[in-house]
């Protein structure tokens, strides 16, 4: 996002091809962020996944989308599956909100559910130090359907089992050791395994470290 596009502000629309940006513009100059705009649907999950689509039709983005639509089916009513449209003229803007330079690329966020805030009443930007997201841009991961089941099943994991504030603040901080080290206790993740799929652990406002 550039400086001057910094009082823009973004609402979420859902079409029959999957999700698409719309323009608000607004005053102010905090950043918008994709915890901004999907905090209707991370609201009503614990993990939030997303997949973002060549644009050419490829091999790949059958794969994946096969893929994902049956781990959404086979997962309670907590995770959720969507799908950005290829067509949206704000397609780059969208992939930029999650630090994205391109597609293919799945996102999976943590989602407000899974956080338990002990007010009902607490908003995202409240929660702001625990949001954070594990994206996938690599087409031999996605194209390949054991390695996206192996992706998918450890960030999700990841986002259902470690201490949300505590791999926020490593990301943050840009501590890999420690971010490897939280993700191994407590999801069980074997950090060999999870280099070789070369995540990126991010957080709103498009800051992100990339693994691998």
């Amino acid at each position: 996002m550039t400086i001057s596009e910094s009082a823009v502000r973004w609402r979420l629309r859902r079409t029959d091809m999957g999700l698409r940006l719309a323009r608000v513009r607004a005053f102010g100059t905090e950043r918008f962020t994709w915890a901004d705009l999907l905090r209707v649907s991370l609201g009503r999950a614990e993990v939030y996944a997303l997949y973002f689509p060549s644009r050419f039709d490829l091999p790949v983005d059958a794969a994946a989308a096969e893929s994902l639509r049956v781990f959404g089916e086979a997962t309670s009513f907590k995770t959720s599956v969507d799908f950005w449209d290829p067509h949206d003229e704000y397609f780059s803007q969208a992939l930029a909100l999650f630090g994205l330079r391109h597609p293919p690329a799945l996102v999976l966020a943590t989602g407000l559910q899974s956080l338990e805030p002990e007010s009902p009443d607490v908003s995202v930007a409240d929660l702001s130090d625990r949001l954070y997201c594990i994206s996938f841009a690599d087409q031999s991961v996605l194209a390949e359907r054991e390695r996206m089941a192996k992706a998918v099943n450890i960030a999700h994991e990841i986002l259902l089992r470690c201490d949300s504030r505590e791999i926020a603040g490593y990301i943050r901080m840009r501590k890999f050791k420690a971010l490897l080290d939280a993700v191994g206790h407590g999801a069980g993740v074997v950090r060999e395994e999870l280099i070789k799929l070369h995540p990126k652990f991010g957080l709103p406002g498009g800051f992100s470290v990339e693994l691998g």
